[in-house]
C-alpha cells in the first residue's frame, strides 16, 4: 500500500489544519500539542502518529487488494487527509498489533472472474 504520510507531509500539514480546526491541536512549532482520541490527554506533536481513522489493512482487505498495491486508489486512499487524525504513538502501535487482520493478497481480477478449470 505505500508507507504512511509522515508527519511533516502535505497530508500531515491539512490533517493538523482540519484538527486544529476541530480544537485539538494547538500550538505551533515546538509549542504544538494534540489530544488523544483515545485519552482526552494532550501530547506533544512528537508524540503523535498519523493513525488511519479506517485501519488500512481493513480497508485493503475489503477494497483495496482488487486495485493492486500501488494503483492510483491505493494511493489516493493513503495520500487523503480525511483518512487520518493524530494518535499517540503508543496507542495507534498497540492497537494496530491487537487487530486480528492480515493483509491478504492483492486478487488479480482477470484470473478471478475465469473458472478454476479453464486455468
Amino acid at each position: 500500500m505505500g508507507k504512511t504520510p509522515g508527519k511533516k507531509s502535505a497530508t500531515s500539514r491539512k490533517v493538523i489544519e482540519r484538527l486544529r480546526s476541530q480544537k485539538l491541536v494547538t500550538g505551533h512549532g515546538d509549542d504544538m500539542r494534540f489530544k488523544s482520541p483515545t485519552d482526552g490527554k494532550w501530547y506533544d506533536i512528537n508524540e503523535a502518529d498519523m493513525a488511519h481513522i479506517t485501519d488500512a489493512v481493513k480497508w485493503w482487505n475489503r477494497k483495496g487488494r482488487y486495485y493492486g498495491a500501488k494503483s492510483k486508489t491505493v494511493r489516493e486512499f493513503m495520500l487523503n487527509e480525511e483518512n487520518y487524525i493524530l494518535e499517540h504513538y503508543k496507542y495507534n502501535r498497540s492497537q494496530g498489533a491487537k487487530l486480528p487482520d492480515r493483509y491478504k493478497s492483492p486478487v488479480d481480477l482477470i484470473k478471478s472472474l475465469i473458472k478454476p478449470e479453464k486455468l
